[in-house]
């Protein structure tokens, strides 16, 4: 499993040519999550940093949910139940209890704080993804799936105890990404292939950059842009209890949807030296984070300071990406990112015997 799996094909099926652009997406996509961590230190000291680093936060989690929505098609297909719990929940159970016991020992707390219901930071997203496909049959059922999603998404922003308990509000915020990308199909992406419509995505996601640097620098809006983008904090917790709160969200969904669009145009079709990378975006994803908590306990920010720093931290953090998506790494962290737990689950045979004798 990787994040947007593409599947391959059923044993009688004639084998189809992999799909590059969805491994080109991805490997854009996660280096944008590591340059992301990376730069939420010094969005305090630059206005441009934070300008950017607020255009990467308005789409690059809401397109990867988009995308992995888009590779649940076969969730209903034979096994995909213990696919799921050995590709998504295990790792999650892992991670979440290495990253406790990394932090423990990275910034020195009295106690190892484990709460497999309140994932720890990143692994958020593991949780939510598990709980989004347990939510997928249900809602597909519904005579308005998507605007039932978007509604809940509006609606759980005025709850303030959706916290971190289960990833609530992000998962209830983020599923109408997830439920958007189960919808589309293959040609709707095509539709923005076109050299006005990668014209247009150029200058917009320019626009959306030049856009956050006038609200937050130049204007008297009073918006915490970064906490909203976040999609976890409740209304009053963002100092907005109005009953209008709920339509400054959807602005920012449909903002994340707009921007994505952008991002969906520019991306490569053909093979690219990093397509095969970009297939392994979740060991990316689930190491990063190890790299980023070392970087922030060394203070590195305090020690440097100006656009030397922030080329540099750039750098990095492409090198890291580069460095994680290898086969090297895959071969090392394997065992944690895709455990072999076949022998949780029942056999065939063992399954037939048991219906068997309950039936």
């Amino acid at each position: 499993m990787n994040l947007g799996e593409q599947t391959g094909p059923t044993p009688t099926s004639t084998p189809k040519p992999r799909d590059y652009y969805f491994d080109n997406l991805k490997f854009i996509l996660i280096v944008l999550v590591v340059l992301g961590h990376a730069y939420r230190p010094l969005i305090d000291e630059s206005p441009i940093v934070k300008s950017v680093y607020l255009a990467i936060y308005t789409f690059h989690m809401p397109l990867m949910i988009l995308v992995t929505g888009f590779f649940a098609k076969n969730f209903n297909r034979e096994g995909q139940a213990k696919k799921l719990i050995a590709t998504v929940l295990i790792p999650y159970i892992i991670f979440e209890v290495l990253y406790s016991v990394f932090d423990h020992y990275v910034n020195s707390t009295d106690s190892i704080d484990l709460s497999i219901l309140e994932p720890y930071w990143i692994m958020w997203f593991l949780f939510s993804l598990f709980l989004w496909r347990l939510m997928l049959p249900y809602f597909i059922n519904l005579k308005y799936p998507l605007i039932t999603a978007y509604l809940l998404a509006i609606i759980i922003g005025y709850i303030d105890d959706a916290d971190k308990l289960l990833s609530l509000s992000r998962t209830i915020s983020f599923f109408p990404f997830f439920l958007t990308g189960y919808y589309l199909q293959r040609h709707h992406f095509d539709f923005l292939f076109t050299r006005w419509k990668q014209v247009l995505s150029v200058i917009g996601l320019a626009l959306l950059i030049l856009m956050y640097w006038y609200l937050v620098f130049h204007s008297s809006i009073d918006l915490d842009f970064r906490k909203w983008l976040y999609f976890v904090y409740p209304y009053e917790g963002l100092n907005r209890p109005e009953w209008y709160a709920g339509i400054i969200r959807l602005s920012f969904i449909g903002l994340a949807l707009l921007a994505s669009m952008f991002v969906l145009a520019l991306t490569p079709r053909k093979k690219t030296f990093f397509s095969r990378m970009g297939s392994r975006s979740l060991y990316v994803y689930l190491l990063h984070g190890f790299i980023i908590k070392a970087y922030n306990a060394a203070n590195i920010d305090d020690k440097f300071t100006g656009p030397a720093l922030y080329i540099i931290v750039t750098i990095i953090s492409v090198v890291v990406t580069l460095l994680l998506s290898s086969r090297f790494v895959q071969s090392c962290a394997q065992p944690l990112v895709q455990p072999k737990v076949q022998w949780l689950f029942r056999k065939k045979s063992e399954k037939q015997k048991l219906n068997n004798v309950l039936g």
